[in-house]
């Protein structure tokens, strides 16, 4: 069911009131500055910009970038596609196609995107030439899941659907009950082999079958409380982690679990508020709850192994990992920095001002790309700390 018409507007003032108060209660005062830092050890590497000029109501909105095989995938909401290097960000090609709505996603040779028409566009990844084009007519924020010529959308009307890329046609239609106001999100659905695994506005994290959509599992991560469409707000706004076989997702104003992916057994859960996207090294869950405390916990004994509390009332976007660092985007165009064995600040990149990001970082085994708001794609670099 779409939203009506009369929600509208109570959906702006809420992305108005979560930018404002960090998703910290949904308070109205600003986030307070970030922690001081002694020794700032990372500096800005290579950037790209889109355009060069931006211009009220441009932006990516949700397109993440798509790192593959040592190159940066990235668009833009006016319709452009570049391949970056990831080393220097030399251009490798730059094509031009109607305004998008969601992607990048990279897949054998192949990216994958939403136009804000509706179609799906299929590009060759080593030049940017379009392989096919298919009309959806779907209105989608989240980036497509691929897996052998077979894609999982999830719509803003709370669909989820299967597109089977060479017959073109819709394999199954899974509709899910949608609240009257959400998130302004919507996280990508994850195929782990035979199933594709998502979360939806209403609460819940559901496992369907890849081959018919029947329902594996679901489990209520939040639920509605109070009598208003604002305080009864319970989305699963983000794709769920996949570590060794178990799936992490949390849910806003509900709680966070780890689940076995093929059976559907809760493991773990604690109540916690949860709408960016999470991050793992192999050892820890890294979590940024909805109060910006973030919490590193052992995954091992799911015991906490440090918080984080300087970061509280900031409206954090998204975690990556890269090389023992934490990095953490704000809405507030702040890139922050953390080390993964203490939570420890050790730098920052500021856009205060100028940016913002709204995306999670996307992270290599060296360094960290992320794309903000204005068309800016910024990686960074650690140097020698200061003696």
């Amino acid at each position: 069911m779409t939203l009506r018409r009369a929600h509208w507007a109570a959906l702006l003032v809420l992305a108005t009131l979560v930018v404002l108060a960090g998703c910290s209660g949904l308070g109205r005062s600003a986030p307070p500055e970030p922690p001081a830092l002694d020794n700032d050890r990372v500096a800005l590497g290579w950037h790209f910009r889109f355009v060069s000029e931006w211009q009220p109501g441009q932006g990516p909105e949700r397109l993440r970038p798509a790192l593959a095989d040592g190159v940066l995938y990235a668009a833009y909401s006016n319709g452009d596609v570049v391949a970056l290097d990831r080393n220097d960000g030399r251009v490798l090609w730059r094509a031009e196609y109607e305004p998008w709505q969601a992607g990048v996603t990279a897949y054998e040779g192949q990216l994958y995107l939403v136009s804000k028409t509706g179609d799906l566009k299929i590009l060759d990844a080593s030049d940017g030439s379009l392989v096919q084009s298919s009309d959806l007519n779907l209105s989608t924020l989240a980036a497509p899941s691929v897996s052998d010529g077979q894609v999982a959308l999830l719509g803003r009307d709370g669909s989820l659907r299967l597109w089977d890329t060479s017959s073109e046609t819709w394999v199954w239609i899974y509709d899910s009950e949608q609240p009257g106001l959400t998130l302004h999100g919507q996280a990508q659905p994850l195929i782990v082999g035979d199933q594709v695994i998502a979360g939806f506005a209403n609460g819940r994290l559901a496992a369907f079958s890849l081959r018919n959509g029947d329902l594996l599992w679901a489990h209520r991560l939040s639920d509605p409380r109070g009598s208003t469409d604002l305080q009864r707000l319970v989305d699963v706004d983000m794709q769920p982690l996949l570590v060794d076989g178990r799936l992490y997702a949390g849910g806003y104003e509900g709680r966070l679990v780890e689940v076995s992916a093929q059976s559907g057994e809760i493991g773990w859960q604690q109540q916690k508020s949860v709408t960016a996207s999470m991050a793992t090294d192999g050892r820890s869950l890294f979590v940024a709850d909805q109060s910006g405390e973030i919490i590193a916990f052992d995954l091992s004994n799911k015991g906490e192994r440090w918080r984080q509390q300087g970061y509280r009332g900031r409206p954090i976007t998204g975690l990556g990992v890269t090389d023992g660092r934490l990095i953490v985007t704000d809405r507030r165009g702040y890139v922050h920095v953390l080390d993964t064995n203490d939570g420890e600040t050790v730098g920052r990149l500021d856009f205060s001002g100028r940016d913002y990001f709204t995306v999670p970082p996307v992270t290599d085994s060296e360094r960290f790309y992320v794309q903000s708001m204005r068309g800016l794609i910024v990686t960074g670099r650690e140097r020698p700390a200061q003696r």
